[in-house]
């Protein structure tokens, strides 16, 4: 059977056009996802001639001439699939404009309204929970639970808090949609379904280095610094592995400090794979999911993974491809 790729790109309405825009003609969509990264990204090439989107009743529009109401800041919805069948790919907002010949627009998932939300704060001893559930207000929230010490933030922007927390605590923070999640490597996404790859039938190619977490000796030296300039110190891990020191900030209690280096550790002591498959436009996969990953030539390599992150390539060609970075091994 042919596979037709297909690609929407929708324009949501705002307060300049009350309806939705379609963009179904483009050279190329770039998307990039990740727990690792803050914000997700995603950039579109348009076509060098003939470019033009539709409104919701089919009436057709320059899109030169509709770039004059879809403007930064608008919300966007990539949909990408075969013979008529698609899957969001990606929601967020434009962020750029890229002006000549081709045209590109650059976007940014729901972490860029966090990133212009101001935060002025001073808390005393407090929790993770506590102190996301104060500056990002409106949001569902998906947190390690962990106790902070005193903190204090002026002038600042949610953004810039998530980058503190990541910068000193190693909590490291996305967005799933509309829910931020923070402290978790990965998110419970049991909703979601388990996703099929077979490496000798549904990966076009792979580069991929197996290591069991057996032979992956760490030894993590976590230190904290207390406001009073005082540190507690820990350390988790193998006793002659390779070490790590990890600095945090305002961790009082030694069992939380250890509960975070350990979590930390997951990073590093893994059953699991370096390198990346990539494979076809389906199935949909994304950061969090769970891969079961099947071998004929390595049986042994047979499993359920975490996808660390992904990267789509949608372009004109025709070519339609997912790069997946594997994670951890699902115990």
């Amino acid at each position: 059977m042919v596979l037709a790729m297909n690609c929407n790109i929708i324009f949501s309405p705002t307060k300049l056009h009350s309806e939705s825009y379609f963009l179904r003609k483009i050279t190329s969509v770039h998307i990039e996802k990740s727990w690792k990264r803050l914000t997700d990204i995603a950039e579109i090439t348009l076509p060098r001639k003939a470019i033009g989107v539709r409104n919701e009743k089919g009436r057709f529009f320059n899109f030169y001439s509709a770039h004059q109401f879809i403007k930064v800041g608008d919300p966007v919805i990539i949909e990408l699939g075969y013979n008529g069948h698609y899957n969001v790919e990606f929601t967020g907002y434009i962020t750029q404009f890229i002006e000549g010949i081709p045209l590109k627009m650059k976007f940014e998932d729901e972490m860029y309204k966090l990133k212009q939300l101001p935060v002025n704060i001073s808390l005393q001893k407090t929790t993770l929970k506590k102190l996301l559930k104060k500056i990002v207000p409106g949001y569902e929230i998906d947190v390690l639970e962990i106790e902070l010490g005193a903190l204090r933030f002026a002038k600042t922007t949610v953004a810039k808090v998530l980058e503190y927390l990541k910068d000193e605590y190693s909590l490291y923070s996305y967005m799933k949609n509309k829910k931020l999640v923070c402290g978790k490597v990965y998110a419970d996404d049991s909703e979601q379904k388990t996703a099929n790859l077979h490496l000798e039938k549904n990966v076009v190619n792979s580069d991929l280095n197996y290591k069991n977490k057996e032979d992956v000796f760490i030894r993590i030296n976590a230190v904290s610094t207390l406001f009073n300039g005082n540190k507690i110190e820990v350390t988790v891990g193998d006793e002659n592995g390779e070490e790590r020191q990890l600095t945090y900030y305002g961790i009082e209690l030694k069992a939380e400090l250890e509960k975070i280096a350990k979590e930390d550790l997951k990073k590093y002591k893994v059953d699991g794979f370096t390198g990346y498959v990539k494979c076809f436009g389906i199935p949909k996969i994304e950061h969090g999911q769970k891969v079961n990953l099947k071998s004929v030539l390595y049986p042994k390599r047979n499993g359920i993974y975490y996808v660390e992150s992904t990267v789509v390539d949608f372009n004109a060609t025709p070519e339609f491809r997912r790069k997946v970075q594997l994670g951890e091994k699902v115990v």
